[in-house]
């Protein structure tokens, strides 16, 4: 007989028991036997083998062959394994390796049920508890009086607790030792023999096991908001954490909406043709920046914040602010007062000098103590800046081209500007004038009729509206007095009316043309709206090339005859009885005679000229003062139709030795 011991078909050892048997028996005439274990997973059986010899028939072999003819055939018979039971061979309670844990018998084998009979002192399933009135690992059997009660189970003490009115040397302090049974950090109470335990706060349980609370777990996503993330960091703590494309602080979230240029929209409110810069769009932080007191870091508490931000313009930034300036780059390790008593700073790149390497807003959440100092994060929306284009003039909001940009685009001027442009296209003269309304570097006065006093069939010849136009002055209304005279290309134009600006009754007339309207600026002058177009004075005929000849020749004789004159002055001052001599306006006796009235005497500027002023002298003296003789040179000023507006200068005095010349 053989006995074989193998697991997952591999034999561990092979017994071998010899036995001689003869095979001629008709009947089994021995039982010989191997056991083979196999081991799998937690079920083991255990097989009988049994090898029975069989009858052959004699007439198959010759007789004395020396052989003897011998069969054989296998039986096999299940059995399960010590330490386990039933059909399948489960395991025992506890365990193979130590089945009910090694206090009891576990009923195994193929008939069993695995039910463990737990040895004494011992209980539960697997007799992993102990029984009352037994204590400790090896459930030790108590020691106490009818009127205590023991501290009894797996891990109890063995202590004994008397009943009320009885005392005794077994009666302790369970709570002392090992928290009398409670879980770790929940709090043990005593009352007699009976202990009770509370699990700490943000846990649940009854006190002996005790889990933390998840606040995320709740049906309100832990007070988070809805589009948040929410994260227990510890029991019953929370965090929240805005999902993308959201910003906020988790508990409160909304949409992140990139920043939009208020230029794009009715371009900023400024003039149409003014450029327009979104300062808060353009700024990386969107309006929010950082502020210190100047007496050092930290110096400001709530109130001192907020009057801080007043003072700058702004107020106290939101942590919504914060965090769009935090995300346009801005970076401070310094933590700030925040809207709504908040303390936080922003981050950008990790660092563990800075809120343990936190990238976002190191929130401090809402601060009780309004006396705390910090620094303080304001906010202030930036204006919007509106710059005139080149070649216009204004403040941004208010625009203003030049002189032919503005009758273009004034509907009131369509027909005077359609006239300037049918000039500019049939005449050279006509695109000059053109280039001189564009012209950027010559200030003019413009007088316009609007299309009530010019319409579009009436035709003006290109004189006809160079008269409209004075250059080398923008003339506003006020400085149109009465009686003055504003020169043109063309001619000189009059001005009545009456100068005070204040007065409602006040008007002006240009060549009995009532001024309906005045003062429109322009980048290269200014426009005066008059009711009616202008008509030219007829151009001065030209003289003749004899005439011209003629005229020269009379200029030159006159020359001669003066300068003979003078020569023969000279000499008959020389041949008398005292020199002729020239004097600073003194006798030889050293008076000093008065200065000549009117001294002085206007220059005409050729733009514009005032109304001469009653008994003012037209021309300048030269004086030469001598013992009896008074010589008095007159120059005259000569002037004509075609002078403009003249400017004032006082003459000054020009000295010659021995005479004095006085302009």
């Amino acid at each position: 007989m053989n006995i074989e011991v193998t697991s997952n078909d591999q034999i561990w050892k092979k017994w071998p028991i010899n036995s001689t048997y003869d095979g001629l028996s008709p009947i089994f005439n021995k039982l010989t036997a191997s056991v083979r274990l196999s081991l799998e997973g937690n079920v083991s059986v255990f097989c009988v083998q049994e090898v029975q010899k069989c009858d052959l028939p004699t007439f198959s072999f010759a007789k004395n062959t020396g052989c003897r003819p011998i069969c054989t055939f296998n039986m096999w018979e299940p059995k399960c394994c010590r330490g386990y039971y039933g059909r399948d061979c489960l395991g025992c309670p506890g365990g193979f390796r130590s089945p009910c844990n090694n206090r009891g018998k576990c009923d195994d084998g193929q008939l069993g049920n695995g039910t463990c009979t737990c040895d004494t002192g011992f209980r539960g399933t697997s007799c992993e508890l102990c029984s009352d009135g037994f204590y400790g690992p090896t459930c030790k059997a108590c020691n106490c009086s009818e009127h205590g009660s023991c501290d009894d189970g797996w891990k109890g003490t063995g202590l004994c607790f008397c009943e009320a009115g009885w005392t005794g040397d077994r009666l302790v302090d369970i709570c002392q030792i090992w928290n009398g049974g409670c879980a770790k950090g929940a709090k043990c109470s005593q009352n007699g023999g009976k202990v009770s335990c509370t699990c700490p706060k943000d846990h649940t349980g009854d006190g002996f096991t005790c889990q933390p609370i998840d606040p995320c777990a709740l049906g309100d996503n832990g007070g988070c908001h809805e589009h948040a993330v929410c994260t227990m960091t510890a029991p019953g703590r929370r965090k929240c954490m805005c999902k993308n494309n959201y910003i906020g602080d988790g508990v409160t979230c909304e949409v992140r909406q990139l920043p939009i240029s208020r230029c794009l929209q009715n371009n900023g409110q400024c003039h149409r043709d003014a450029k327009c810069t979104d300062l808060h769009f353009e700024d990386s932080m969107l309006g929010v920046f950082h502020y210190r007191s100047k007496k050092g870091q930290y110096k400001l508490n709530y109130t001192a914040a907020e009057q801080a931000c007043a003072a700058e313009g702004g107020r106290l930034a939101t942590y919504t602010q914060l965090a769009y300036a935090q995300q346009g780059g801005l970076n401070m390790c310094a933590a700030g007062w925040l809207d709504q008593a908040r303390v936080a700073y922003p981050t950008t790149y990790s660092n563990p000098k800075c809120g343990f390497g936190h990238v976002g807003i190191v929130d401090y959440g809402t601060r009780k103590n309004l006396s705390e100092t910090w620094d303080t994060f304001c906010y202030r929306m930036q204006e919007v800046k509106c710059e005139c284009k080149r070649g216009y003039t204004g403040d941004g909001f208010s625009c203003t081209g030049n002189l032919l940009q503005v009758l273009r685009s004034t509907p009131s001027f369509s027909n005077f500007l359609t006239q300037i442009l049918n000039c500019s296209q049939a005449s050279e003269s006509g695109k000059q004038l053109v280039q001189r309304l564009s012209n950027l570097t010559v200030q003019s006065t413009l007088f316009v009729p609007d299309n009530r006093g010019l319409p579009s069939n009436q035709t003006l010849s290109l004189r006809d509206i160079e008269f409209h136009l004075s250059e080398g002055q923008a003339f506003p209304l006020s400085q149109l007095k009465n009686g003055s005279r504003i020169r043109t290309r063309v001619g000189s134009l009059t001005v009545l009316g009456v100068a005070d600006q204040l007065d409602p009754s006040s008007f002006r007339y240009i060549n009995d043309h009532f001024v309906s309207d005045s003062d429109i600026m322009a980048a290269n002058g200014i426009i005066h709206v008059i009711q009616g177009p202008l008509k030219a004075p007829a151009p001065h005929p030209q003289m003749h090339v004899a005439h011209k000849a003629g005229m020269g020749i009379g200029v030159v004789l006159l020359i001669a005859l003066v300068g003979g004159a003078i020569f023969v002055g000279y000499r008959f001052y020389r041949n008398n009885t005292k020199p002729f001599q020239f004097h600073y306006f003194k006798e030889d006796d050293g008076e000093e005679e008065a200065p000549p009235t009117n001294s002085s005497r206007n220059i005409c500027n050729p733009v514009y000229e005032a109304a001469p002023a009653a008994g003012e002298s037209s021309a300048s003296a030269v004086t030469v003062s001598h013992r009896r003789t008074f010589v008095q040179l007159r120059m005259k000023a000569v002037t004509n139709d075609q002078t403009a507006v003249c400017s004032r200068f006082t003459a000054h005095s020009v000295s010659f030795k021995p005479f004095r010349l006085s302009l």
